[in-house]
């Protein structure tokens, strides 16, 4: 009986899985960051393209760490921003199956 019960709940996890990789959003182009990037000007980072329609959500980096409540798709760039490099990370959500995808980074923000 506990092989039984052992093969049922790999058999549960195995559909579990298979429903969430059915659901996942798949990442074909990466976010993209635009905008000029000076201190004090606004950047902007683009969703990517993704398949099966999900939502968004954003999370800017300075260095590779994440920035506090900078979760908008868009970032006016402020005094602790000079001299970093900014990426995005696009948090993509589908069915409550997250995947994520980072742009590629910004040159060292520059002084205003």
């Amino acid at each position: 009986m506990p092989g039984q019960i052992q093969r049922a709940r790999g058999k549960a996890a195995y559909r579990r899985a298979a429903d969430a990789a059915g659901k996942i959003p798949v990442n074909s182009v990466l976010p993209a960051i635009t905008g000029t990037e000076t201190q004090g000007q606004t950047l902007t980072c683009s969703s990517g393209t993704w398949t099966r329609s999900p939502t968004f959500a954003y999370q800017w980096k300075r260095n590779g760490v994440p920035i506090d409540g900078a979760t908008a798709s868009t970032r006016v760039l402020a005094a602790g921003d000079v001299g970093a490099v900014m990426t995005c990370t696009v948090q993509a959500t589908n069915a409550g199956v997250p995947a994520y995808a980072t742009s590629l980074p910004t040159t060292a923000i520059a002084a205003a």
